[in-house]
């Protein structure tokens, strides 16, 4: 399931003109998406509990979703309370859940394991309980 998300995530990217390339850089270096370039570096040592589908939707959603604000390089910082960090998250979150949950009715929807597939923390269950719900 996971690696066909990735593989929907990495379609949509070309489809948007977005670049992605693997690369392998320290384990305490993060992901980086260049607005102006329209590219994303994605750190494939990155050491992070954050899963890899989390991530590139998280930079995809600085791309797509127009975060074309002061930062022309955004880094992913998952516990940043920039604004444009926790629109990014959201957005990832929503986009996963729809992809995640378009064939299960709600009622079967669990919360818990997306957050848990997903490698999340704590602090993000109600925004993925509320994506999940809303898929």
């Amino acid at each position: 399931m996971i690696q066909t998300v990735i593989s929907k995530l990495n379609s949509i990217a070309r489809q948007c003109g977005i670049v992605i390339i693997k690369v392998n850089a320290g384990i305490h270096d993060p992901d980086v998406a260049i607005v102006e370039d329209k590219v994303i570096f994605m750190n494939v040592s990155f050491k992070t509990k954050f899963s890899y589908a989390f991530r590139l939707a998280h930079e995809l959603a600085h791309l797509i979703d127009g975060d074309t604000g002061s930062q022309g390089v955004y880094a992913f910082s998952p516990y940043s309370k920039k604004m444009e960090e926790r629109h990014a998250h959201e957005f990832a979150l929503n986009f996963l859940a729809a992809l995640f949950f378009q064939d299960t009715p709600a009622e079967y929807r669990n919360y818990v394991n997306f957050v848990d597939v997903l490698g999340l923390p704590a602090y993000f269950e109600d925004m993925a309980r509320e994506a999940v719900m809303n898929a």
